[in-house]
């Protein structure tokens, strides 16, 4: 691929719509191959890079899109809706990029981000931000120790992050909270020891294999603190923090699947009928339901951008997005998902055996929106602290 082609297929966020557009029937076409695979097949990868997609949250002076929230959670939708294990795959890397790009040295940047930044492919970045490892603070960095899981997208990634506390002289090292300070290095591929370990139900072909670093020593610079993260450069797209800027990718995603299984049945149904019964898309109770979940899944959608709107918005207005605005992206996230998984069944029961069978794009919804309720990001608790804050913002009785 020529800079002049990574140059036109990034400079603009709108372009980032039509160039998901453009990949999601290679996508398609390829995803039995990529449930086979494990991971991502080469073909879609190359399409991806081509099409400047794993640049889509990366800052625009690092050769990034640097696209608004909007524009990303549509390109999550797409892709998603295209494939769920290729969409969630995606987003794991234009996450995991932005965090890299945005919140870690000059250093490290100039680094990771040497390719991109003469017109060449941008860096993919996938693995695992929970804290499940170690590091030994140095004088210079610190020395990461740890066993990880579920590195989604890591099949294709050229760099590996892992998530660590950090430790010093054997004690916890506590951050400004008084909690144990949680920090997330980057290291090279081949600093990583893959393991397998991914043959699972659902998002099969997201490559997201354990791995292990061992007494891996990482300058400070290629590092950044998990719960303080400060963006070093980029616009005010990435005040949206970790949390934040993870939640857009999860929330695309559950929406681009139930989309997808809407529009499965729906063409199902067509020429569907059960024996002693009328064709399913004449029975009453099919059309009420079907008349409810699309309206539920336009009504969550809506949701989703009017709650990313907001915080956007504070953002680019330079101000501090409250506390309660912020919860509600993860809140709302969870809903999506919560909505999108029942959308999904929905679609899988109405469609009887034309889902069962393999290979199946509705069965595959299913298995991979099923398998995206179990990640602790939609964990119910998001709920409980989301009720607390509506509480505790709640007007005093007079």
């Amino acid at each position: 691929m020529t800079s002049t082609t990574q140059s036109a297929a990034t400079d603009h966020p709108a372009d980032a719509l039509g160039a998901a557009r453009s990949v999601t029937a290679l996508i398609e076409a390829e995803a039995e191959a990529a449930e086979l695979a494990g991971t991502m097949t080469d073909p879609v990868v190359d399409a991806l890079h081509e099409a400047g997609l794993f640049a889509l949250m990366v800052p625009r002076e690092i050769g990034g899109t640097e696209a608004d929230i909007a524009t990303c959670l549509e390109v999550f939708e797409m892709l998603a809706w295209a494939d769920g294990s290729t969409g969630w795959s995606h987003m794991a890397n234009a996450t995991a990029a932005a965090m890299a790009a945005v919140f870690t040295g000059e250093e490290a940047v100039s680094e990771i981000f040497a390719d991109a930044r003469a017109g060449g492919r941008m860096p993919v970045i996938a693995g695992m931000f929970g804290p499940v490892g170690s590091a030994e603070a140095v004088d210079d960095g610190y020395v990461a120790t740890g066993r990880y899981g579920f590195a989604s997208g890591s099949g294709h990634a050229t760099w590996i992050s892992a998530g660590t506390l950090v430790v010093r002289d054997g004690e916890f090292v506590a951050a400004k909270d008084g909690l144990p300070e949680m920090r997330v290095v980057f290291v090279p591929r081949d600093h990583v020891e893959f393991l397998g370990n991914w043959d699972v139900m659902g998002l099969q072909g997201t490559g997201s294999y354990d791995y292990a670093l061992s007494n891996e020593h990482v300058d400070a610079a290629f590092t950044f603190p998990l719960v303080e993260a400060v963006a070093h450069r980029g616009g005010p797209v990435y005040g949206f923090g970790v949390l934040g800027i993870t939640s857009a990718g999860h929330a695309g995603f559950a929406l681009g699947v139930a989309k997808r299984a809407l529009d499965e049945v729906v063409g199902i149904v067509a020429g569907k009928a059960r024996l002693g019964a009328a064709p399913v898309r004449d029975q009453q109770l099919f059309q009420y339901e079907l008349g409810y979940q699309d309206a539920a899944l336009r009504s969550v959608r809506a949701l989703v951008f009017e709650s990313f709107a907001a915080v956007e918005a504070e953002l680019g207005a330079g101000r501090e997005p409250g506390e309660v605005a912020r919860q509600r992206l993860r809140q709302t996230t969870t809903y999506a998902t919560r909505i999108a998984a029942e959308v999904v069944r929905f679609a899988y029961t109405w469609a009887g055996t034309s889902a069962l069978r393999q290979p199946s794009v509705l069965g595959r919804c299913f298995r991979d929106m099923y398998a995206a309720t179990q990640h602790v990001f939609v964990d119910n608790n998001t709920f409980t602290d989301a009720g607390i804050l509506r509480l505790n913002a709640a007007a005093p009785p007079s």
